[in-house]
Protein backbone atom coordinates (compact mmCIF):
# COMPACT_ATOMS: atom_id res chain seq x y z
CA UNK A 1 0.00 0.00 0.00
CA UNK A 2 1.56 2.91 -1.23
CA UNK A 3 1.67 6.32 0.76
CA UNK A 4 -0.92 8.61 -0.71
CA UNK A 5 -3.37 5.45 -0.54
CA UNK A 6 -2.19 4.98 3.39
CA UNK A 7 -3.22 8.90 3.50
CA UNK A 8 -6.44 8.70 1.94
CA UNK A 9 -7.86 6.04 4.32
CA UNK A 10 -6.53 7.66 7.15
CA UNK A 11 -8.13 10.94 6.44
CA UNK A 12 -10.96 9.49 5.08
CA UNK A 13 -11.55 7.45 8.99
CA UNK A 14 -11.14 11.13 10.69
CA UNK A 15 -14.54 12.03 8.41
CA UNK A 16 -15.84 9.16 9.22
CA UNK A 17 -15.60 9.93 13.30
CA UNK A 18 -16.68 13.43 12.88
CA UNK A 19 -20.02 11.79 11.45
CA UNK A 20 -23.64 11.15 12.77
CA UNK A 21 -23.49 7.73 11.82
CA UNK A 22 -25.72 5.59 14.07
CA UNK A 23 -22.96 2.68 13.97
CA UNK A 24 -21.00 4.77 15.12
CA UNK A 25 -23.07 6.52 17.88
CA UNK A 26 -23.76 2.63 18.92
CA UNK A 27 -19.89 2.04 19.29
CA UNK A 28 -19.64 4.75 21.54
CA UNK A 29 -22.49 3.84 23.39
CA UNK A 30 -21.12 1.02 23.78
CA UNK A 31 -17.18 1.98 25.11
CA UNK A 32 -19.20 3.72 27.67
CA UNK A 33 -21.34 1.10 29.04
CA UNK A 34 -18.15 -1.41 29.19
CA UNK A 35 -15.98 1.75 30.97
CA UNK A 36 -17.75 4.13 32.92
CA UNK A 37 -14.73 6.59 32.49
CA UNK A 38 -15.39 6.94 29.49
CA UNK A 39 -18.22 9.87 28.95
CA UNK A 40 -19.84 10.53 25.85
CA UNK A 41 -17.72 13.90 26.50
CA UNK A 42 -14.68 12.40 26.94
CA UNK A 43 -15.08 10.01 23.92
CA UNK A 44 -16.42 13.18 21.59
CA UNK A 45 -13.53 15.19 22.62
CA UNK A 46 -10.93 12.58 21.92
CA UNK A 47 -12.57 11.57 19.12
CA UNK A 48 -12.43 15.33 17.75
CA UNK A 49 -8.73 16.28 18.34
CA UNK A 50 -7.69 13.18 16.80
CA UNK A 51 -9.98 13.63 13.52
CA UNK A 52 -9.04 17.77 13.59
CA UNK A 53 -5.58 17.56 14.68
CA UNK A 54 -4.20 14.38 13.27
CA UNK A 55 -6.43 12.96 10.71
CA UNK A 56 -6.64 15.97 8.26
CA UNK A 57 -5.30 15.33 3.82
CA UNK A 58 -2.72 18.35 4.91
CA UNK A 59 -1.57 17.29 8.19
CA UNK A 60 -0.48 13.69 7.19
CA UNK A 61 0.78 14.82 4.55
CA UNK A 62 3.09 17.39 5.91
CA UNK A 63 4.16 14.62 8.79
CA UNK A 64 5.13 12.23 6.44
CA UNK A 65 7.30 14.86 4.49
CA UNK A 66 8.88 15.95 7.63
CA UNK A 67 9.62 12.49 8.97
CA UNK A 68 10.86 11.50 5.46
CA UNK A 69 8.29 8.66 5.28
CA UNK A 70 9.05 6.56 1.42
CA UNK A 71 6.11 6.34 -0.63
CA UNK A 72 6.97 2.46 -0.42
CA UNK A 73 7.71 1.15 2.31
CA UNK A 74 10.47 -1.96 1.07
CA UNK A 75 11.09 -3.70 4.88
CA UNK A 76 8.28 -2.93 6.85
CA UNK A 77 8.76 -3.52 10.23
CA UNK A 78 6.65 -4.89 13.39
CA UNK A 79 5.89 -2.37 16.21
CA UNK A 80 4.38 -3.57 19.10
CA UNK A 81 2.38 -1.19 20.89
CA UNK A 82 0.81 -1.80 24.13
CA UNK A 83 -2.48 0.26 24.60
CA UNK A 84 -3.38 2.32 27.75
CA UNK A 85 -6.78 2.68 28.50
CA UNK A 86 -7.00 5.69 30.73
CA UNK A 87 -8.31 8.22 28.13
CA UNK A 88 -10.72 7.02 25.10
CA UNK A 89 -8.40 6.29 22.11
CA UNK A 90 -5.40 7.48 23.89
CA UNK A 91 -3.24 5.01 21.60
CA UNK A 92 -4.38 6.15 18.54
CA UNK A 93 -1.64 8.01 17.13
CA UNK A 94 0.72 5.16 18.14
CA UNK A 95 -1.33 3.63 15.47
CA UNK A 96 -1.83 5.69 13.42
CA UNK A 97 2.39 6.65 13.27
CA UNK A 98 3.06 2.76 13.12
CA UNK A 99 0.19 2.65 10.07
CA UNK A 100 1.21 5.86 7.86
CA UNK A 101 5.18 4.82 7.81
CA UNK A 102 4.02 1.70 6.04
CA UNK A 103 4.94 -0.62 9.36
CA UNK A 104 2.90 -3.43 10.58
CA UNK A 105 1.11 -3.09 14.17
CA UNK A 106 1.18 -5.59 16.16
CA UNK A 107 -1.28 -4.08 19.18
CA UNK A 108 -1.99 -5.11 22.67
CA UNK A 109 -5.43 -3.91 23.80
CA UNK A 110 -6.07 -1.96 27.18
CA UNK A 111 -8.77 -4.21 28.62
CA UNK A 112 -10.28 -0.67 29.88
CA UNK A 113 -10.16 0.54 26.44
CA UNK A 114 -11.38 -2.96 23.86
CA UNK A 115 -14.22 -1.14 22.07
CA UNK A 116 -12.89 1.79 20.08
CA UNK A 117 -9.86 1.48 18.77
CA UNK A 118 -10.59 -2.46 17.08
CA UNK A 119 -13.76 -0.47 15.44
CA UNK A 120 -11.49 1.84 14.01
CA UNK A 121 -9.23 -1.13 12.82
CA UNK A 122 -11.90 -3.03 11.67
CA UNK A 123 -13.27 0.55 9.30
CA UNK A 124 -9.37 0.89 8.06
CA UNK A 125 -9.53 -3.19 6.70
Amino acid sequence: MNLPYRIQILSELGRYMLSDSNLWKDVKEKSYRENGWFIPEFINLAVSNIAKQFLKKEVLENWATSENVPEVNQTPCKAGIIMAGNIPLVGFHDIMSVLLSGNIALIKLSSDDNVLIPFFLKLLV
